[in-house]
């Protein structure tokens, strides 16, 4: 008798800022067709009403979100894909609920927290006060939907929004609302140190572009350094917005690391 093939693991894709579930539709589009994946909008995050007034709104809130998403509607445990933002919620629920994830796949966190070595830290930092803190002059001085545009103008290419298919566009555009959120009303994000990541006992893929800048660079480079089952990926000719701007692609790398590292399958 023939011994049936083991099953992929369920996977969740978490959204970062300016995104939520939709945002991944192409990406999920592109997957196998065996594979069981979800994409999850994190509280504040999308078009519905907001419940409550975004004071909540941070690590804490979101990292509850994947929790309790996963034991209502998932097989746990699940490999969980985050991108940028949704890589602190993504690590603090590995830290917190290991039983929930086979494993992470990262794809440019922007945490701090954990670098230690002095001369990366003052790099990641002056780095991304150059990115984030422009974020913050044109959100007082213009707006949320001007903040927006030079967000990703700052992490991506001038203009990127604007370049965007009307739908995708539109995505990006109704989530402008959640920068105030992350420009400082709401929680300020919960602390993740090396020690954290070095107690992390499961695969943990860091992924990044060649042509991103330091602010996620630097991070994703020392998750996967510390993390003691970490691997790090390097995507050529990619930057920070990989997952927008070649969706196909970036569920092509998704699948082939997972597959590298064995852990496609329960």
């Amino acid at each position: 008798m023939t011994e049936r093939a083991a099953e992929p693991y369920p996977m969740l894709f978490v959204h970062g800022a300016l995104g939520d579930a939709r945002t991944w539709g192409p990406v999920l589009d592109a997957l196998p067709f065996d594979v069981d994946a979800r994409a999850i909008t994190l509280s504040y995050f999308g078009a519905a009403a907001w419940r409550g007034d975004g004071s909540d709104f941070g690590t804490e809130r979101h990292a509850a979100d994947l929790e309790q998403f996963i034991d209502a509607t998932m097989d746990a445990p699940v490999v969980v894909v985050a991108w940028s933002y949704g890589c602190h919620p993504a690590l603090l629920l590995a830290q917190r609920r290991s039983d929930l994830v086979a494993a992470l796949v990262l794809y440019e966190p922007v945490i701090g927290s954990f670098v230690e070595d002095d001369d990366l830290r003052h790099r990641f930092g002056a780095d991304a006060a150059a990115c984030f803190g422009a974020v913050g002059e044109v959100l007082a001085e213009q707006g949320e939907e001007a903040a927006a545009h030079r967000l990703f103008d700052n992490v991506g290419h001038p203009g990127f929004i604007a370049d965007l298919p009307e739908d995708r566009r539109r995505i990006a555009l109704s989530n402008a609302r959640t920068i105030p959120l992350m420009m400082g009303k709401g929680v300020p994000p919960t602390r993740i140190t090396a020690d954290d990541l070095r107690a992390l006992d499961l695969p943990v893929i860091a992924a990044m572009g060649s042509q991103t800048r330091s602010a996620f660079a630097i991070p994703t480079r020392v998750l996967a350094d510390v993390a003691p089952r970490g691997r790090l990926e390097v995507v050529e000719g990619a930057g920070h917005l990989l997952p927008e701007s070649d969706p196909a692609r970036f569920a092509g790398l998704v699948t082939e690391w997972l597959a590298q590292q064995d852990i496609g399958a329960s």
